[in-house]
């Protein structure tokens, strides 16, 4: 139950990210925490920090799509048991585009 809070979490961030401008720049070092992480709760704290990041550098109906995305396959892949670094290397995939 408590993981499903935290990946909930992760679906309304851009929903409700502060209008602060981010910058690309710290997306990029989230992003490149996001391989390293070493369990789902990491991964799911480093996916939030790039996403916060990211506001204001791409469009909102792109990255809440990506949000999405990116929640759901996270949930699956934890219920499923998945380990987490080929959850993390598939999320980096997903988000690389932010980033190129």
């Amino acid at each position: 139950m408590r993981f499903t809070f935290v990946t909930a979490m992760l679906a309304s961030l851009v929903m409700a990210a502060p209008a602060v401008r981010r910058d690309l720049d710290g997306a990029r070092g989230a992003y490149g925490a996001i391989a390293g992480s070493a369990n789902d709760a990491a991964l799911v704290a480093n996916t939030n920090t790039f996403f916060a990041n990211l506001n204001g550098v791409a469009s909102s109906d792109d990255i809440n799509q990506s949000v999405k995305q990116v929640s759901d396959q996270i949930s699956a892949n934890h219920k499923d048991k998945v380990p987490t670094q080929l959850t993390a290397a598939w999320v980096s995939s997903v988000l690389n585009k932010y980033v190129a």
